[in-house]
């Protein structure tokens, strides 16, 4: 979680806004092959989605949700991926972190963080 926590925290810097208050970011990417990037953060629930369209309909690849905590640790709630029919949600948090490790390393490979 943590490589995922400072890899988006990163990216929503570089774009001029803070980790730490409402904001909303469509990023689009320079390439065909790489789908776009949305993040939001709305009071305690911060949103990251790659997506693409398939015949006119969105299709996230994949969504995340977080509860950000008092604290400002951030516990995965929602998980989706659109194409394989794959939803997870629990509020008591979800393990997926090696899908998030996994995800920051793409984004980074991606171009979505500057060096």
């Amino acid at each position: 979680m943590v490589k995922f926590k400072n890899v988006i925290t990163s990216i929503v810097n570089q774009h001029g806004e803070s980790i730490d208050s409402d904001f909303h970011l469509d990023i689009e990417s320079d390439s065909d092959v790489i789908m776009n990037l949305s993040i939001e953060r709305r009071s305690d629930e911060l949103t990251a989605c790659q997506y693409y369209l398939q015949r006119g309909d969105l299709m996230r690849d994949p969504e995340i949700r977080l509860r950000v905590e008092p604290d400002a640790e951030w516990t995965p709630i929602s998980y989706r991926i659109d194409a394989l029919n794959a939803h997870e949600y629990s509020t008591e948090g979800l393990d997926i972190d090696d899908v998030l490790e996994t995800w920051a390393e793409n984004l980074r490979a991606q171009g979505f963080l500057d060096s």
